[in-house]
């Protein structure tokens, strides 16, 4: 018998036609034993993708709220994005506590954070001296007491500190409150929802909220008063180009 080795053998193409033909059989198999899909139940209005499902549309993020730290042993201010405990001054490298903490009794000594500090109402500051990012006086406050705040001064009720016992870049007014400043005030941005009487230096916004109301004399470089605000101030207002040429 002589030997016929090629009936037996198959070039490189007719591997790769026998593979693919294999496959095309198997997927036909598999097809036809697959039942055929349910349809799928109406979903509620504006209910939520399933667990697991993916969200066809894209998905918007907001960008974290910046705001200005000051370091309290340089000076130095920087800016930050989010929140965080603990963080190192960009130009000295001291470290800046930056927690949150609320004085519900009398309290006495100094508190230094890059945070917001709110004295509730059954709280008082006796001797204290306070360093924040943000002050909410809501309780009380005795003569001999100070507050530093690198953002935002809120008098939310109680007491109301003297000017020279308190220093902020901003001051803010509570809805229902009323102060009553004997000495001027020099901040950047006052924002009022309750009644604020006094001598008002600003070079920034005043913004006169729905409820708020302004006596007194005010000076500076935007004022803006919502409707259901009131003003019953001397009111010189120089946009900063203004002022700018008028020191020269």
């Amino acid at each position: 018998m002589g030997l016929n080795k090629k009936a037996n053998m198959m070039d490189g193409f007719d591997v790769v036609r026998s593979l693919a033909q294999a496959r095309e059989a198997a997927a036909r198999s598999v097809a036809g034993q697959q039942p055929a899909a349910a349809p799928s139940a109406p979903s509620a209005a504006g209910a939520p993708p399933a667990a697991g499902a993916r969200n066809p549309h894209i998905v918007k993020t907001i960008r974290p709220s910046q705001h200005t730290v000051r370091c309290f042993e340089c000076g130095y201010e920087f800016k930050i994005s989010g929140t965080t405990r603990t963080l190192y001054c960009a130009k000295c490298r001291a470290k800046i506590d930056m927690g949150d903490y609320t004085i519900d009794r009398t309290w006495h000594g100094e508190l230094c954070t890059g945070g917001t500090v709110r004295v509730a109402p059954g709280g008082r500051l006796k001797n204290a001296r306070v360093r924040a990012g943000n002050v909410i006086l809501e309780g009380g406050i005795d003569d001999a007491s100070t507050l530093e705040c690198t953002q935002w001064l809120e008098l939310a009720g109680g007491e109301t500190p003297s000017p020279r016992q308190f220093r902020t870049r901003n001051l803010r007014i509570a809805a229902g409150h009323a102060v009553r400043l004997k000495q001027r005030l020099q901040v950047h941005h006052l924002e009022l929802l309750g009644e604020l009487e006094g001598d008002i230096e600003a070079d920034g916004l005043v913004d006169i909220r729905e409820g708020g109301h302004l006596k007194g004399v005010i000076r500076g470089a935007h004022l803006q008063v919502e409707e259901g605000g009131g003003l019953s101030a001397r009111v010189f207002i120089w946009p900063p180009s203004a002022a700018e040429g008028a020191g020269k």
